[in-house]
């Protein structure tokens, strides 16, 4: 097997397990409930069990696939993982501004005077806390 085959198995298999993970997480009940955003569990207690159960038979196999290849890990670094997060996010904070909105047709009254100074202090947020993690702390 040559180093693409082994990086091509991996990736996969990483987007496997990253998807269990998740499952396995929702099964044992998680769920999300913030201002703008929810994840609601609609899962029954018998689906939570099998899930829960079809994700350790997997994660077993993918050990197996892991350690007869030889694969490594795909290792994914929380600072990074919200650095590249408070980038987009900031991109489209920007869209927010009046000026912006015009894509969409003209922009109510208004509109603008009231939201252009709330996406100018979401950004600068989502700036404090990328300047957070890069070490440099908040603005």
């Amino acid at each position: 097997m040559n180093e693409n085959h082994r990086r091509g198995i991996s990736v996969t298999l990483s987007m496997l397990d990253k998807a269990l993970c998740e499952f396995d997480h929702w099964a044992k009940g998680c769920e999300v409930h913030s201002v703008l955003y929810e994840i609601r569990n609609t899962l029954s207690r018998s689906q939570c069990e099998l899930i829960v159960a079809e994700v350790a038979v997997m994660k077993t196999k993918l050990r197996e696939i892991r350690n007869e290849l030889r694969l490594d890990a795909s290792v994914r670094f929380v600072d990074k993982m919200i650095l590249g997060s408070c980038s987009i996010l900031w991109a489209s904070l920007i869209d927010l501004e009046g000026r912006r909105l015009r894509r969409y047709g003209e922009v109510p009254p208004g509109l603008a005077e009231y939201l252009d100074p709330l996406a100018v202090a979401l950004s600068r947020h989502v700036r404090n806390i990328s300047d957070i993690v890069s070490g440099r702390g908040p603005r």
